[in-house]
């Protein structure tokens, strides 16, 4: 294998990796039985520091892991996973790391301002997608008469947390790219 495949597959398996440590990074949250984690952050991080396609690769193989059985979504997973009502937000951080990464590509200086716009837009995807998922689950799979606007609202607690993490998300994401030579795709 040539040196540069080996290193997209590392870079791939350590956002995967990281994406389990968010899963277990747990903080309760006394509002929802849903706790708040870190995925949000890894997933973006790794559109912003691995690029768009090796971003999306390794959030891929996160969500096959967990689709297999193994242990790696915050609750219990395997190929039911998809009827539950957050598997939505594990395809949003499928698309956060290739939107993320797509905008930081388009920007030859990756500035501080950059990394916010390319964050604000991954974290625009998951919720998108989550929040779908989670109505159409709702609506055609349970029967429940929730309104899209209702399912909107429950996630306001933790679209507001995503939001205050991705400024520190978007400054360190600068200063690891500025400081290492394997960040966005090199």
């Amino acid at each position: 294998m040539h040196k540069t495949r080996i290193r997209s597959i590392v870079q791939i398996a350590l956002f995967a990796a990281l994406m389990i440590v968010g899963a277990y990074l747990k903080i309760p949250n006394p509002f929802f039985p849903v706790y708040f984690t870190f995925q949000t952050i890894f997933s973006i991080l790794a559109g912003l520091l691995i690029g768009s396609r090796k971003g999306a690769l390794s959030m891929t193989l996160y969500m096959v892991m967990g689709l297999a059985g193994l242990p790696v979504f915050s609750t219990p997973a395997g190929i039911h996973y998809v009827l539950s009502p957050t598997f939505g937000y594990i395809l949003g951080f499928i698309a956060a790391a290739w939107v993320a990464g797509k905008i930081s590509e388009s920007f030859p200086d990756f500035t501080i301002g950059a990394a916010f716009l390319a964050s604000s837009a991954g974290i625009l995807s998951i919720y998108f997608l989550g929040t779908v998922h989670m109505y159409l689950l709702n609506v055609f799979y349970t029967g429940t008469p929730v309104g899209y606007l209702g399912i909107l609202s429950s996630m306001a607690l933790y679209f507001i947390k995503d939001l205050i993490l991705i400024i520190p998300t978007a400054i360190l994401s600068v200063q690891i790219r500025k400081r290492v030579a394997f960040a966005c795709g090199s």
